[in-house]
């Protein structure tokens, strides 16, 4: 028995769920923590992120089902001489079994609201779980958050600079051609990836949620809650100007990948390299 193909979910069932889930992903360094954010203004609605539950857990766990299962046949026939009754792990068990220990580590370290009746993750690897979210979570929303190519890069490229290898912000280094390579191969993935399970998914564009808060705020009511819930604090609190404020001092300079003097530039050759390579999705946007 193989539940890695999702079975439960292609046969149309469904098991109930509370409280609704909501998850995020898109892209590495494509907004999430930022549409994390804006879901945060709401009431009744928990964030958490990034616990990456399905990247970390959801194979593996899988995989020792399947050994358990495969144990048990084997015992049922030759300890038992076939009469064994011990019962195997269904989808619908397995389906179980994830949602709790989901739902644990949901609650580990972190206190939950009572009145909570909307719990969000973001992860960005979320979106290549798709069809496992579903299993688990048959009425979760899962959101995508799209960005443009050029600005993942310049933003993965800090990233990496600030927290992995410095010779990052060296166009000419090895480890800088490494990670467009690699992000190349990555970008090619995800689109193929969004436009496969585009009927599953809401996708957002970063820009025009950074741009159109308020637009924003009004579509999640409508389209990811499906509620008119109230907001817990003031939509002027995404501004960028806030969000610097929140930071520590020496990491606000940092923080402006895009603009300002840790800007990261991009040659003239990657920047060509990309827009020969990354293709944009081809779909309609929800937002």
């Amino acid at each position: 028995m193989d539940f890695l193909d999702c079975r439960l979910y292609e046969s149309g069932m469904r098991m109930s769920t509370t409280p609704k889930m909501v998850f995020i992903g898109g892209h590495t360094k494509s907004g999430t923590t930022f549409v994390g954010r804006a879901l945060d203004l709401f009431d009744n609605v928990c964030v958490k992120g990034e616990m990456d539950y399905f990247r970390q857990f959801f194979a593996q766990l899988n995989g020792i089902a399947n050994k358990y299962n495969s144990g048990n046949e084997l015992i049922n026939r030759e300890v038992y001489d076939g009469q064994g009754t011990l019962v195997p792990i269904d989808e619908n068990m397995m389906a179980d079994i994830h949602r709790s220990i989901f739902t644990r580590l949901y609650c580990a370290g972190t206190e939950v609201p009572d009145d909570a009746r909307f719990w969000v993750e973001k992860s960005p690897y979320n979106i290549y779980y798709t069809a496992a979210i579903r299993l688990i979570f048959p009425d979760a929303a899962i959101v995508c958050v799209y960005r443009e190519p050029k600005a993942v890069f310049r933003s993965l490229v800090r990233h990496l600079a600030d927290h992995r290898d410095a010779k990052h912000e060296d166009l000419h280094s090895q480890a800088r051609k490494d990670t467009l390579d690699s992000f190349l191969k990555r970008w090619k993935n995800y689109i193929a990836h969004l436009e496969k399970f585009r009927e599953r998914i809401i996708l957002v564009q970063y820009q025009r949620v950074a741009d159109d808060k308020q637009g924003f705020i009004d579509f999640a009511r409508k389209s990811i809650f499906e509620e008119n819930l109230g907001l817990c604090a003031p939509i002027e609190t995404l501004s960028k100007e806030n969000y610097l404020k929140s930071l520590p001092e020496e990491a606000r300079a940092k923080s402006l990948v895009q603009i300002g003097p840790y800007k990261v530039e991009l040659s003239d050759e990657e920047l060509d390299t990309i827009e020969a390579n990354c293709r944009p999705v081809k779909t309609t946007f929800d937002f």
